[in-house]
């Protein structure tokens, strides 16, 4: 299995590092892990985010409620500490009264034993979603836009949607109360986070970031909201995925998703006040945390600590 996750990985480095005008879709249903993935490598040129298929599916949950909020949380599948304790703290659906949450872990595909442990936890929490692309960093705009593609398809009329990830702790109920309800009834095209401007494209291949010119070759991106964590109207998620069979796929996701909006003439706004979302660990405090809607770098333990202090303190900082 190892093996393998490395030559498809260096074939993507392949893919991205060249010109590849010709490089085609080879390497499609290989076996891993029990699993026929679609492992095609993603050249510049090519687009294979419609292809995958569903491996796990909650295809259900919206028919019969319409929720306020549907949580978009990327995972990896040996990270089930991190969806236990986000399932008790602020993924909980049931954490603001009388507003309807929807909790849904994104994944790829794992090895055998990985993805038989995620049947039996999705049959106990019905809270996944997995295609068979293979699970890897170059893969993370696949898992994005696979939960927005989930939720064009199955829940459209959500009010809202927050993409973030398993690391990362998000005031629920602040978000919810604070930024979410006043916007009611929401905007159709809405979606804001920690707003960065002027970006530049890594260059150094040595970067976690590195894009190389064959692959972007403009050298500002556009306005993108970190893919820590960013919220957008239930609406817009078919917007963004009828953009990206017209966008060239890169791996960065959150400047992927900004290409899709651009490409659909949609600007993000930025957050009423910059402290909101964090792209960085914030020292916790309960009044710090009160205020604010995410902080990035959170492990299992801290997510559990943090929340319960929170709750414990609720009327020791004014809002």
């Amino acid at each position: 299995m190892e093996n393998f996750c490395s030559y498809i990985l260096d074939i993507t480095e392949i893919a991205l590092l060249s010109n590849v005008s010709s490089f085609k879709q080879f390497l499609l249903n290989r076996k891993v892990g029990g699993l026929t993935i679609n492992a095609a490598p993603f050249a510049s040129e090519l687009n294979y985010i419609q292809s995958f298929r569903f491996v796990i599916n909650e295809r259900d949950i919206c028919k019969e409620i319409t929720p306020f909020l549907i949580l978009l949380i990327a995972t990896k599948a040996d990270q089930k500490q991190h969806r236990e304790a986000i399932r008790k703290t602020w993924g909980n659906e049931s954490v603001v009264p009388g507003i309807k949450i929807v909790r849904l872990f994104m994944l790829g595909a794992s090895d055998k034993e990985q993805n038989e442990a995620l049947l039996r936890e999705s049959s106990q929490y019905h809270d996944i979603i997995q295609q068979d692309f293979l699970d890897t960093y170059k893969n993370l705009t696949l898992k994005t836009m696979m939960g927005l593609k989930w939720v064009a398809t199955y829940c459209g009329d959500a009010n809202f949607v927050m993409k973030t990830d398993s690391d990362v702790f998000v005031n629920t109920e602040y978000l919810i109360q604070r930024l979410l309800k006043p916007l009611m009834p929401p905007s159709q095209y809405y979606f804001t986070g920690n707003l960065i401007r002027n970006g530049q494209p890594h260059r150094n291949r040595e970067s976690k970031w590195y894009m190389p010119k064959e692959v972007y070759s403009t050298e500002r991106y556009p306005d993108f909201c970190s893919g820590t964590g960013y919220v957008l109207s239930g609406t817009l998620a078919a917007k963004i995925v009828k953009a990206s069979l017209k966008v060239k796929y890169i791996y960065l996701e959150d400047i992927y998703v900004a290409l899709c909006l651009e490409q659909e003439g949609i600007n993000m706004v930025p957050p009423p006040k910059n402290y909101l979302f964090n792209l960085y660990k914030v020292p916790f405090s309960p009044c710090t945390y009160s205020r604010l809607i995410t902080s990035h770098g959170i492990n299992p333990d801290e997510q559990i600590t943090y929340w319960e202090t929170l709750q414990s303190n609720k009327n020791v900082c004014s809002k």
